[in-house]
């Protein structure tokens, strides 16, 4: 299959770092809303993962078949309203980075 940069598809990668007294806060919320995010239209992967070293830092890391099926999410009520509540745990503010494969 030749590879196409018209539409590649995303790995996203956010980092966020919680507030010690909300850790299970977002633990809780992650858990109960991400069949929700997988369902969304182009999203084929979610993951949250947790550093071992510093337990208030997260990573999510999820695929998108393309950056117009990311942005529609993010555009989203459900991810406006998700966001609205997660915002209010952050210790520092998120990164953010959404890669796509550059060699196969």
């Amino acid at each position: 299959m030749k590879y196409s940069n018209k539409n590649p598809m995303i790995t996203r990668f956010v980092k966020l770092e919680i507030l010690s007294e909300h850790i299970e806060d977002f633990k809780i919320l992650t858990s109960n809303e991400k069949a929700n995010i997988l369902a969304f239209e182009g999203c084929s992967h979610l993951k949250v993962l947790q550093d071992q070293n510093h337990p208030n830092i997260f990573f999510t890391v999820s695929h998108w078949e393309s950056v117009m099926a990311l942005n529609k999410y993010r555009e989203s009520a459900f991810f406006r309203n998700n966001w609205e509540q997660v915002k209010k745990w952050f210790l520092n503010k998120p990164e953010a980075w959404s890669l796509s494969e550059s060699i196969r």
